[in-house]
């Protein structure tokens, strides 16, 4: 099934300028009604920080409403639930880091993949949790 969502489309004054000259001749009658019903906009909408940003050539972007594109409400909750099972895996891997025993007996190596997993496991969580913050902080979830 294909959803339609409407985007706010940013272009430069010589992107506009190009495709208003297009708008008039050399596309499809469809095209043209399409075209008409999409404003060009010269500076982002003001809901940018809950769309996704999509760069389609230098003058050219468009912005679609997250909203309009994922339950919210649902993908916090995948979030969540992906978070807390990396923050096991990363506490898993400190624990390892924290044995004398492994640290002393564990070929050197070894110790440095668990280190660098560590490390790796640590940012995706700083990252998760930073865009589940930003899902959460707009008005889009439902209490």
């Amino acid at each position: 099934m294909v959803k339609r969502i409407s985007a706010s489309v940013v272009g430069s004054p010589e992107v506009v300028g190009y495709i208003s000259v297009k708008r008039k001749g050399g596309v499809s009658s469809s095209i043209k009604a399409r075209l008409k019903q999409r404003p060009f906009y010269q500076h982002p909408p003001g809901d940018a920080n809950l769309s996704v940003h999509v760069v389609a050539s230098e003058g050219l972007e468009a912005y679609l409403p997250l909203a309009a594109m994922v339950d919210i409400s649902s993908e916090v909750q995948r979030i969540s639930k992906r978070l807390s099972k990396m923050q096991t895996e990363y506490d898993a891997l400190i624990t390892r880091l924290n044995s004398p025993k492994f640290v002393e007996k564990a070929p050197e190596e070894v110790v440095r993949g668990v280190k660098e997993k560590a490390e790796e496991a640590e940012e995706k969580i700083k990252l998760t949790k930073a865009r589940l913050d930003f899902l959460k902080s707009t008005s889009l979830v439902s209490q």
